[in-house]
């Protein structure tokens, strides 16, 4: 498990939306100063399911059963008047594993001038469980629960 796999992630529900997001404790080596680092993602609620839909649809698919074309990497779709994207990363953790890049087209990160986006490996996904915790939430999001 990677150092960005270790951290933990939590998942909030506002109103309309959720957020995802992630804080770590950084020291600077060199000048030996700490503080906290965080970063989130906010998209409407329902576009959780949309993730999942589009993972399951889209990338789990052939072309031939309705998935991507070949040598197509993301899938792009509105939710709630926001266009959401989830991408295939080639570099998910920065050790060259792979995962999803999922991208808020419309939420501009002040701080770098580019979409905000989250990116989870295919080993927090699938073999440490985040997949089934989304599922859960888009399930209860779906019952009307949250």
């Amino acid at each position: 498990m990677t150092e960005n796999q270790r951290k933990p992630i939590t998942f909030l529900l506002v109103g309309d939306h959720i957020i995802i997001c992630n804080t770590t404790y950084f020291t600077n080596k060199r000048t030996d100063k700490s503080k906290w680092l965080h970063y989130q993602i906010e998209f409407p609620k329902q576009g959780l399911q949309w993730f999942l839909d589009t993972l399951e649809g889209k990338f789990f698919k052939t072309d031939a059963e309705g998935g991507l074309a070949k040598g197509t990497f993301n899938s792009e779709g509105l939710i709630d008047g926001e266009l959401l994207k989830l991408g295939r990363a080639f570099d998910a953790d920065g050790n060259g594993s792979c995962g999803y890049s999922f991208i808020t087209l419309d939420r501009i990160d002040d701080y770098i001038g580019l979409a905000k986006s989250y990116t989870f490996t295919d080993a927090l996904l699938f073999k440490h469980g985040m997949i089934d915790t989304m599922e859960d939430i888009a399930k209860k999001i779906d019952l009307g629960q949250l």
